[in-house]
């Protein structure tokens, strides 16, 4: 009876490690990782190295693991979660992309130049307010060449606070705050330090200092639609809390050490995850606001999560699931989705279940807001995340020929550079950067996956941006 008991404990356990398979398809690169890094939980289980024996196509390489999200009998991972079969083929393109995209191209530091020259030049404009809201239009938030953007940057990291109140609806804190001319701002306070390691991929509180890189990869890739952000360091006791209105600064109150400390309004915010000053001021990001007259509408995105352990969406399911889009209302804005997941998947945003475009335009492209849930963990790239590439074979013939110019380590160069002229500078530890080369490689072996199974050049569409 005793080797009984122990069989039946042994099969226990074994039932509670297969349950707590990791709900997401993650690919792990065990090179990667931080050393010494903090961690931050995921509040969904996670697990070890999954038992791949178990699935008939192996598309794992030597020294990556990867654990694709599981159903309750794991035997029939075929039958339920059949969208993803090009990822097979993607890893088998994937040693021969590592061989020809293998060094930086030197056209990558001339971009660098011209994007660096309009942060670091001074002096172009009086009315830094006026010249960004001149610049936002339905196709672009700013011009591909930007004088003056040094000045807004400035001002949006220097001008006086006027007025502070709650943040817009969602579910971080944030506040919403007036700077000196009128200018309308968001500030998402610090979270994290540099290297905390967030599990999941819409886990754990938005990184501010993710606002600041979204933006200026946007800018790298010729995406020109993530509003301009900056980081700033604020006075909580000195600068918020004069002008704040009563609905915000009820929500402030002294630390333990007596600095100043506040936990905002949202659906989240709770005063037991509150944030606090560090030496009389706070770090964070400004996200400038859009003019008005730029309406944005907002679109269920047809690639969104289900958020529910063990149910899977439809294009989980059907690798034909594009066509369905293609015969949809979305369709003209079909190569723009495309491009906000090759962005969401470089920095790693799972969160996008809805999208922001500019009212007046059916196929106006994709607002690329609300990026704070990106750069959480180095060493994972969720590769669900280009289920709209994967599935529908198509892109922006610009968007193609930027990821091949900055191959070869050219991403992470150019956005190191662009990183450093920031005011809360690092804002990135080095193996985001690293990760960012990584998954650029990636995109390139979709690609090669898409050419092969249409046996014929990838069919793409120029993009003019006006």
């Amino acid at each position: 009876m005793g080797l009984v008991r122990r069989m039946l404990v042994w099969l226990a356990w074994c039932a509670v490690l297969t349950a707590s398979l990791n709900l997401l398809m993650v690919s792990r690169i065990t090179t990667d990782s931080f050393q010494g890094r903090h961690h931050h939980p995921n509040p969904l289980p996670t697990s070890a190295v999954p038992n791949y024996s178990r699935r008939k196509d192996k598309v794992y390489l030597q020294g990556e693991v990867y654990a694709v999200r599981e159903v309750h009998n794991p035997e029939k991972y075929e039958l339920n979660r059949t969208g993803l079969q090009m990822l097979s083929s993607l890893y088998k393109h994937l040693p021969a992309i590592r061989v020809q995209y293998s060094t930086i191209s030197p056209q990558v530091m001339d971009i660098v130049q011209k994007l660096k020259r309009d942060i670091t030049r001074r002096g172009v404009t009086d009315d830094p307010w006026d010249l960004a809201r001149k610049w936002a239009k339905p196709r672009s938030l700013l011009p591909e060449s930007a004088p003056g953007l040094g000045d807004v940057l400035a001002a949006l990291s220097t001008a006086p606070i006027t007025a502070a109140d709650i943040g817009y609806r969602g579910t971080q804190l944030k506040v919403s705050l007036r700077l000196k001319g009128g200018q309308i701002v968001v500030f998402k306070p610090l979270r994290y330090s540099r290297d905390e390691l967030i599990e999941g991929i819409y886990s754990g509180f938005d990184r501010h200092n993710g606002e600041i890189a979204a933006f200026h990869l946007s800018r790298l890739l010729d995406l020109r639609m993530v509003p301009l952000t900056v980081g700033r360091n604020i006075s909580l006791k000195r600068q918020i809390l004069p002008v704040s209105t009563r609905r915000l600064s009820k929500t402030f109150f002294p630390g333990r050490a007596g600095q100043m400390c506040f936990y905002g309004v949202c659906h989240y915010c709770q005063k037991n995850e509150s944030v606090c000053e560090n030496f009389h001021s706070l770090e964070g990001s400004v996200i400038m606001w859009l003019p008005k007259r730029l309406r944005l509408l907002e679109e269920p995105h047809p690639w969104r999560r289900t958020y529910v352990k063990n149910k899977f969406t439809k294009w989980e399911k059907n690798e034909s699931y594009c066509e369905r889009v293609l015969q949809s209302s979305q369709a003209p804005r079909l190569l723009h989705l495309i491009d906000a997941a090759i962005f969401d998947f470089l920095i790693q945003n799972g969160d996008r279940h809805h999208y922001a475009r500019v009212a007046g335009s059916n196929d106006s492209p994709v607002v690329l807001i609300d990026n704070g849930k990106s750069f959480g963990d180095a060493d994972v790239d969720h590769m669900d995340v280009l289920a709209p590439l994967l599935q529908c074979c198509r892109l922006h013939q610009t968007t193609y020929d930027r990821l091949v110019l900055l191959s070869g380590g050219g991403m992470s160069q150019a956005l190191k550079e662009l990183l450093a002229l920031d005011p809360i500078a690092p804002v990135l530890v080095e193996a985001h950067f690293r990760a960012l080369d990584r998954r650029a490689m990636h995109i390139l072996a979709a690609l090669n996956a898409c050419r092969e199974r249409k046996e014929k050049p990838l069919p793409v569409t120029k993009k003019h941006i006006k």
